[in-house]
């Protein structure tokens, strides 16, 4: 069978019709299992995550390309018209994932020396529960290339963390009557998020833009629906994207401080934070054979300088570049402003060009190496 660009197209597209928003990842995760196994992959299979594995050549050095199978909800039609593949993940990020398969295929005749072994993981639109098992399979990589929309002339080497909280207001209800005498939760729930947000438009914006700023996003808000009484009880779902010099714990004790002092100035008020999420931030070293041979594929393929990154969202590179602390980026075909919207496409030159990159960036870290 010839890997050729139908098959890659085709790759990607069969991997579009079958939606896998977290947590639904199943069937994709079987189908790419049973690919991996068609098109004779060294080994090929599957952890207790859900997580599915492909692997060819063998000895050092291993390298890692990971991609994760998940998308936000949400189904999308798939469709090609012109140059552009239409479908959930089409950007973020199953075109990454199906060209690093593609280009792994490419490479198992090159292959003399070393391994490369593609992970499809779960859970990365959640709480990253794929890329968590996958460290503890204790995936013995010496590098590690991430499959997410960098644009094709871009590499992200820095991303921020997140911390997903929920607050809860609560309060003494009564008729409505009474609303001049008796506070209402889901209004001071409002005072709170307009607090934390001044607070962190005044002490934790920083000159030097989004990605060095502590920035803060209400993603949702839930009250007991009453007749006649007043609220007496609001939570708000906050995700707070943290800079390279705020962790998790700071974070945290900035929140819970903020929290505290408003409820200690709000007689009859109670509180509850709850962290729901949280991943550190992570910015990688620039000066790697990982970013060096990425550098010279695009190059040689675009014609370009490719750019470094820093990103506002979070990834699995964050997790496993902390945990493994080897050489490692992240790259992938695709605007990412298209991410998680209605009308999610991709180029499909774009992606075809982005599996030459990735094979001849492990060409290039199998050299250099």
């Amino acid at each position: 069978m010839a890997y050729n660009q139908r098959y890659s197209i085709d790759l990607l597209k069969k991997m579009l019709e079958i939606y896998s928003p977290s947590g639904k990842e199943k069937k994709l995760a079987s189908f790419l299992l049973s690919e991996f196994k068609k098109i004779d992959f060294k080994r090929a299979w599957m952890d207790k995550a859900g997580n599915v594995y492909g692997e060819i050549g063998s000895e050092s050095p291993t390298i890692l390309l990971c991609g994760h199978m998940d998308t936000v909800p949400g189904w999308i039609p798939v469709k090609i018209e012109g140059e552009k593949l239409f479908g959930r993940g089409a950007v973020d990020a199953k075109s990454s994932l199906a060209a690093m398969i593609a280009a792994t295929l490419n490479l198992k005749p090159e292959i003399s020396k070393g391994r490369i072994i593609v992970a499809c993981v779960v859970d990365e639109e959640g709480k990253g529960r794929g890329i968590r098992q996958l460290i503890r399979e204790n995936i013995s990589a010496d590098y590690a290339i991430f499959g997410e929309p960098s644009g094709i002339r871009n590499i992200t080497f820095a991303y921020k963390g997140h911390l997903k909280l929920k607050i809860t207001c609560r309060t003494v209800t009564g008729h409505v009557g009474a609303q001049h005498i008796l506070p209402n939760a889901i209004e001071k729930s409002f005072e709170l998020w307009s607090r934390l947000k001044n607070v962190c438009e005044q002490k934790y914006k920083s000159p030097f833009g989004i990605f060095y700023s502590l920035t803060p996003t209400l993603i949702g808000i839930s009250s007991r629906r009453t007749t006649g009484s007043i609220p007496d009880i609001c939570t708000l779902s906050i995700d707070l994207r943290l800079p390279p010099t705020i962790s998790c714990q700071k974070a945290i004790k900035i929140t819970s401080n903020l929290v505290e002092e408003f409820r200690e100035k709000n007689y009859g008020l109670t509180t509850n934070l709850k962290v729901t999420g949280k991943v550190e931030p992570y910015i990688a070293k620039r000066d790697t054979i990982v970013i060096r041979a990425l550098k010279e594929a695009i190059f040689e393929e675009t014609g370009e300088e490719a750019r470094l990154l820093r990103k506002t969202g979070t990834g699995d590179m964050n997790i496993f570049g902390a945990h493994f602390k080897i050489p490692i980026a992240t790259y992938g075909p695709g605007n990412s402003s298209l991410s998680h919207t209605p009308n999610e496409y991709i180029n499909i030159k774009e992606y075809l060009t982005s599996i030459k990159i990735y094979e001849k960036a492990v060409k290039k870290i199998l050299e250099l190496s």
